[in-house]
């Protein structure tokens, strides 16, 4: 175990949680017991689970999960682009803009954040579900898909703090992913098409997007009515290209399914939004700048099981589409 969280004992999570509670309910908050232990899966950051039960007898099922450049893992802090990281920016998303949209996503109980400590804990509620990684059915896959598209409408405001997917983001992956491939050619495509490509990535459509809606950063918890879909990890969230999200949930799936997805998707866009074909086409675009994120993303860094593939032959694939 590694990270402030994990250096700090029992009666520190206890003592901020206490602050967090009481700053978010407008009132003095005690806990009566406190239980914490390791979260079950491995994270870019250091999180435990908290079992907690208040001073008036409410219990609480949550996550604390350690934001700050301390709590990152060893790989994640080698690897993680410095122009990625704020410490900040995951807590207000929670706090400023999902917490207020009354959105499926994990109940935000607060943050305690101390600079000088070198301390930014997000506290978060506990989720009973599946990663949807471990989900088959293609028919929850198309209700995330519908819950992408619907996300833009929901959330309200904005922050400043937020990732800005613009003609700089898109050009300093594509440079980064040009100078990673290996193969020369495919290289040399990029950067011939490279203003070509920044353009069409800037007409698209803009909305607020989670930036990794991979499947296994996704909760699905079948035990609720109507199955709750809750999307997690927002360390990356901003404003981007409209089809963003749903390209990095249907990567990889066949023509059939991925088809299933985006129709959900469109049927719960605004009315005025582009076409299904258009949609189709705005996918692989998305897809693209996707793979090309992930190639350039460190010299060497191979991302998760869960998120890989041939990227080079995804963009290779995508590139021919895109640009022939």
């Amino acid at each position: 175990m590694s990270g402030a969280l994990r250096a700090n004992g029992d009666d520190a999570v206890w003592a901020a949680l206490e602050r967090a509670l009481t700053a978010v309910r407008g009132e003095p908050i005690a806990i009566a017991e406190l239980l914490r232990r390791p979260f079950a899966y491995e994270t870019s950051f250091a999180i435990d689970e908290l079992d907690v039960r208040l001073a008036g007898g409410e219990r609480l099922a949550l996550l604390v999960k350690d934001v700050g450049t301390a709590g990152l893992s060893a790989e994640a802090a080698a690897t993680k682009p410095a122009h990625t990281l704020d410490p900040d920016r995951e807590i207000a998303v929670y706090r400023d803009l999902l917490s207020p949209a009354a959105l499926s996503t994990p109940r935000f109980h607060g943050a305690d954040v101390d600079p000088e400590a070198g301390r930014w804990w997000l506290f978060l509620e506990r989720i009973e579900g599946e990663v949807l990684t471990d989900v088959g059915e293609v028919s929850i896959w198309s209700e995330v898909a519908a819950w992408a598209a619907r996300v833009d409408r929901a959330v309200e405001g904005d922050s400043d703090l937020l990732l800005r997917r613009d003609a700089d983001w898109h050009g300093r992956w594509i440079d980064a992913a040009a100078a990673a491939l290996g193969d020369a050619a495919l290289a040399e495509h990029l950067r011939v098409g490279r203003a070509t490509l920044i353009e069409r990535l800037e007409a698209l459509p803009r909305a607020f997007v989670h930036g990794e809606l991979y499947p296994a950063n996704v909760l699905v918890a079948r035990g609720e009515v109507p199955t709750r879909i809750a999307p997690v990890d927002w360390e990356l969230a901003g404003d981007g290209p409209y089809a963003l999200d749903l390209a990095a949930l249907v990567s990889g799936w066949n023509r059939d399914d991925r088809e299933a997805m985006c129709r959900s998707f469109h049927q719960s866009l605004p009315a005025g939004a582009p076409s299904f074909a258009r949609l189709l086409a705005d996918v692989e675009l998305c897809e693209l700048s996707l793979a090309l994120q992930w190639i350039g993303w460190a010299p060497g860094w191979a991302p998760p099981e869960a998120q890989r593939r041939d990227w080079p032959g995804e963009a290779s694939r995508l590139l021919g589409a895109v640009l022939p």
